[in-house]
Parts: structure tokens; C-alpha cells; sequence
């Protein structure tokens, strides 16, 4: 197997040979997907930084990768010996990869990328800064198939149906709700390039990315017509069926440029954040683009019905099970010689193993001791670290059932801490309370409330460089839009229905980690003449360390709340458990 630099010496010769001058390679695929199948790991591959998010720039002398805050120190671990320079995102004289693209590129330059790996929106903003040096843009050069010899195949496994028992809304349904929303914007066609749209939008769910039930497809619904573009290896006879009795016709998943060029002159609504360059760029003449648009589907699929509320609490209550059993065996062999890998398979496996269960929702989190502290720390067999009965462990983890996805954090003591940790831990659970216990006016969003999670920390001149929370999908991603909560100025309201993770942290660099995360549901909460408010119902069922808490530090209102809250877990969590494990959770849930 190539290195890194062999990889990019490869890369080079052939940019010289196109008459490429900078070459860009971005992490997402032609959907703009947050993770993306093994063939689209384009950024990994050519750089060796694993991380879900990043952008590598590569010229003939020099090659830098933009990582955000969750990623410093994942960053600086897999780029060390690479030649590849570390860009911290955000920080003092960092440029953007934009602007490192347009300062690096010779005048008259060509700069490339595969134009299938960046939304139209995003191509067109650097077009634009590329004209100001008069730099050219070739977007159908996918330079790194050329030189990946190994490259993994494209994912062919069959979508399958989700009953509407776990929907609570039927396709034609959803179709028509669409529909509607393309009358107000006067679209003849509305181009749905989002994987999770598609699979929210005709109820079915896929394989095709590991821990993201979606499949490869673009839609195209019009004013009576659903045409879905996706392999059709993958559409087995009875789905295709289904997909047909309420309207929707299959095609295969390369054929909607020249499809499109069968229709009339048409007014087309789209995402261009999503859709990405290429696709565009084949629109045929004469059509439209309506008025700047988000992916409307994406907005629908965030207020959750029913249905899928009450599925939501189903999945919360069977992954609390699961997490009591972790929590049991990790104290049980912290001092056994167990190592993160061994956590992170042993809590796999639980999940796996339980009812109506699809798999992980992202590959899991187990960090010890010091690698805690990076934030997104990922385990492999080659250097893992051994637990030993000290310190936290932090684990993250997550499951996709056919009642909803799962995404919780617990700081797991595995023997006696320092007063530093312990302290860390309250702070942190502090902020993490303050905010699960929230209420507040309509009309509020993610930004005006993250300064409840992170207060407590900014008492001590403390901080976490990461978002307090992200919306979670039913069934979908583990990231949803277009709900969060973090620091940067987000305008899109919380409304009842929204899904939403509740996850402040604490990573002192080279010491450990703490984080606390619950995902919340938005639920009403009172309604008089001052206005509507809303608060956070927890969904999550697990306890908090209680070895790692520091009572001196908690008000009597914080007390009632992890008090009453351990009770709920005991009573919802407990008939799930054996004697062993039940015993087990109530001496960790007993009152402070």
C-alpha cells in the first residue's frame, strides 16, 4: 500500500500532466453527505486524516488540511510525517482553504476538483473568488480515481420498506405535503439530491453507508410525477412495487441528466448547497432554477410526528438497557487488562444483538484517559489504549433500531479520580442540566440557549470546542438539520417535534475528557398572555456517574433533578434488566 506522500507525489505528476496547478479534495460525495460510502473517502485516502469533516489542498510544493475543532488533535496525530500541514479552522492567521487556494495558485492558473463533490452553491462563491486572479476551474477531473489503485467498489446492498407503523406518515402523504410547498414556489419540479430527504421522503431505508441506513439516490418529484434515480440492483421486485403503487417510478441512478432532457422547459426548485456542481451544470437549456431554496424535506423530516416520538422513547428505553450493561462490565474490568477496542466491540455487539436492531449509528467512541480528550477519538486495534482502574473513559455511541436512532455520551469512572476530574465532571454535568431542564419562549433557537450548557465552565474560565448539540434523525442520521445549539448564530427556531442532542464536554489536552450527552425532544409547555413556551423532554435513559460527582458543587434544584431523573431510569430501564444488572442500576441511581 502506497504512503501518504507516495500518494500525493502520485497525484502531482498527474495535476502536471492535466495542467492542473491546485487540486482540491473535499469529504463528502455527490449528495454533500456528512459521511459518505468507503468509494467517496476521497480526503482520507490522499491524506491519512480520518475525520468525518476536512478539506485537503494539494499544489506541486505544498499540501495543507483544514480540520475544525473537534478534530485538532486527531489532526495533528494522523498528518505528523505526511508533509500535509495542519489548517486549525478558526484559529488566529488560519486562512480559509478557499482563500490558501486562490494565494497559492499561480495567476492564470487552473485549479480542479471533482465537481460531483461540491454543492452548486459553494462552486459558484469560489468561482467567483477564482475570477478576481483570473484562475480557471476544471470540475470533471476526479484525479484521485486515477491514482487510488484499491479503490473500494460502489455499495449495491437493496433498500428496504418502513412501514408506516414507524413513519406515521404514508408516501403519498409526504408526496403531497411536497407538492404543496412546490405550488407556493411556483416549481413544476423539485430536485431532491439529500440521501436522507429521499429515504424520509418515499419511507424506505438503506445500507449503502455504514451506520447511516440511506441508499445512493436523487428524486425528482413533480406536480404528478415521482421519478427516483438509484442502482437498480438495489430495488428488489416487491419494492419496486410499493414504490410504484403510490407513484414513484425507478430509474437508474445515472440516468437523470438525460431524463431531464426528455421533459419540457420546466422552473426547478433545489437545494444548491446540495445539489452538487456537475449536476447543475447539466440542467437543460431553457430550464429555472426557483428562488434560492433549502431542501424543504429537510425541514419536514426535523419536527417529528407521533408516531415517531413515542418510537423515540421505545428506542431510548431498549438503548438504556444496553448502557447499563456496558456500564456494569466496564467497572467490572477496568482492571483486567480491557482495552478500548474491547469496549467499543463489547457495546457493538449489545446493540446488535437487540430487537428490530439495524447495526450503530456511527462508529463508537471509547476514550481513555488521555484520549478522552480528543474529541472524536476513533479506536483501532493498533493503538488503542489498555483501561486501567483510574481516570474516565469517555464513550460515545449510538444505535440505528427500527424505532429511531440513539446517540448518548457517558464519562465513565473506572476507579478512584482526582479532585480535578471530579470537579471537571460536575461542571460539566452542571451546564448539561441546566440545559435538559430548559424552558423556554417560542420563537428561540439552538444560539440563544447554548449559553446555559456552557456557563458553568465559563465561571472557571473554561470552555469545549464543539457545538452543544445537533438535531438526530428517525432512522436517518445521527446529524440532522436544521435545528443545533452552539455559539454560532443559527436563525432556525426549536419547535415541538425537534429531536435535538444535549452534550456539553471539558478536554484538558494530555489528561482526559468528560462529556454528558442526552438527546431531548421539544415539547410544549405552557401557553399565556406572555406567549407559547416550549421545553426539553430527556428521551436518553442511563444514569451519570455518580463517583465523579461533586455534591458540594450542585444546587438543592440540581440535586432534585439528577434525583428524579435516576428514578425515571430505574423505573422505565429496570424490567428490561436481569437480577445482576437491575441491582446494579439501582445502586447507581439511589439518591444523592
Amino acid at each position: 500500500m502506497k504512503t501518504v506522500p507516495e500518494r500525493v507525489s502520485a497525484l502531482r505528476a498527474l495535476m502536471a500532466a492535466r495542467g492542473i496547478d491546485t487540486y482540491i479534495i473535499v469529504s463528502s460525495d455527490p449528495h454533500q453527505s456528512e459521511y459518505v460510502a468507503s468509494y467517496w473517502r476521497a480526503r482520507a485516502y490522499i491524506s491519512g486524516f480520518t475525520g468525518s469533516a476536512g478539506t485537503v489542498v494539494i499544489t506541486q510544493d505544498k499540501a495543507a488540511c483544514w480540520v475544525d475543532g473537534r478534530y485538532f488533535l486527531q489532526g495533528e496525530q494522523q498528518l505528523k510525517g505526511t508533509g500535509i500541514n495542519l489548517m486549525k479552522i478558526g484559529e488566529p492567521g488560519v486562512p480559509t482553504w478557499q482563500q490558501y487556494v486562490v494565494d497559492n495558485t499561480k495567476e492564470q492558473g487552473v485549479v480542479g476538483m471533482d465537481g460531483r463533490t461540491i454543492g452548486n452553491f459553494q462552486a459558484t462563491m469560489l468561482k467567483k473568488l477564482l475570477e478576481r486572479k483570473q484562475l480557471g476551474f476544471a470540475c470533471k477531473e476526479d484525479l484521485i480515481n486515477e491514482v487510488w489503485e484499491d479503490r473500494p467498489a460502489l455499495p449495491q446492498e437493496p433498500i428496504f420498506d418502513l412501514d408506516v407503523a414507524y413513519t406515521g406518515e404514508s408516501r403519498a402523504e409526504k408526496l403531497a405535503r411536497l407538492r404543496a410547498h412546490m405550488e407556493e414556489k411556483k416549481a413544476d419540479y423539485y430536485l431532491i439530491a439529500s440521501l436522507e430527504s429521499s429515504a424520509w421522503l418515499l419511507n424506505y431505508r438503506g445500507a449503502d453507508i455504514y451506520a447511516t441506513p440511506v441508499a445512493y439516490a436523487f428524486t425528482l418529484v413533480g406536480k404528478e410525477t415521482c421519478d427516483l434515480f438509484i442502482e437498480l440492483a438495489k430495488v428488489t421486485p416487491e419494492m419496486k412495487a410499493l414504490l410504484a403503487k403510490d407513484g414513484v417510478t425507478v430509474h437508474p441512478y445515472d440516468a437523470l441528466t438525460e431524463y431531464w432532457k426528455t421533459l419540457p422547459k420546466s422552473r426547478i426548485a433545489m437545494d444548491r448547497k446540495i445539489v452538487n456542481e456537475m449536476l447543475v451544470e447539466n440542467l437543460p437549456e431553457g430550464w429555472t432554477i426557483a428562488a434560492e431554496e433549502t431542501d424543504a424535506v429537510i425541514a419536514m423530516k426535523a419536527v417529528k410526528n407521533e408516531t415517531e416520538q413515542a418510537n423515540f422513547r421505545k428506542a431510548h428505553i431498549k438503548d438504556g438497557a444496553v448502557m447499563v450493561q456496558l456500564l456494569k462490565w466496564v467497572k467490572d474490568h477496568a482492571a483486567s487488562g480491557v482495552t478500548e477496542c474491547d469496549v467499543a466491540a463489547f457495546l457493538d455487539q449489545l446493540r446488535i444483538d437487540q430487537e428490530n436492531s439495524l447495526g450503530i449509528s456511527f462508529g463508537t467512541i471509547a476514550g481513555y484517559g488521555p484520549n478522552g480528550a480528543i474529541v472524536h477519538y476513533a479506536p483501532n486495534k493498533e493503538t488503542c489504549a489498555t483501561l486501567q482502574p483510574k481516570s474516565f473513559l469517555l464513550v460515545d455511541s449510538g444505535a440505528q433500531y427500527l424505532e429511531g436512532t440513539t446517540d448518548i455520551t457517558r464519562t465513565i469512572a473506572c476507579g478512584p479520580l482526582t479532585d480535578e476530574e471530579k470537579e471537571a465532571y460536575t461542571l460539566v454535568l452542571k451546564g448539561h442540566l441546566a440545559l435538559g431542564h430548559a424552558m423556554f419562549k417560542a420563537g428561540a433557537t439552538g444560539s440563544t440557549l447554548d449559553i446555559l450548557a456552557r456557563k458553568p465552565l465559563w465561571e472557571r474560565g473554561l470552555d469545549y470546542k464543539h457545538g452543544t448539540g445537533h438535531g438526530v434523525g428517525y432512522l436517518l442520521s445521527v446529524h440532522e438539520g436544521p435545528q443545533n445549539i452552539s455559539t454560532v448564530q443559527n436563525r432556525v427556531r426549536l419547535e415541538p417535534g425537534m429531536v435535538i442532542s444535549n452534550e456539553p464536554g471539558y478536554y484538558p489536552t494530555g489528561k482526559f475528557g468528560v462529556r454528558i450527552e442526552n438527546l431531548v425532544l421539544v415539547v410544549p409547555y405552557t401557553e399565556n398572555e406572555w406567549g407559547t413556551f416550549y421545553r426539553m423532554e430527556t428521551l436518553t435513559m442511563c444514569p451519570y456517574e455518580r463517583d465523579a460527582i461533586v455534591k458540594e458543587l450542585l444546587t438543592e434544584e440540581e440535586i432534585r433533578q439528577i434525583d428524579a431523573y435516576h428514578q425515571e431510569v430505574l423505573a422505565k430501564v429496570g424490567p428490561l434488566l436481569d437480577a445482576e444488572h437491575l441491582a446494579f442500576l439501582k445502586e447507581a441511581t439511589k439518591p444523592l
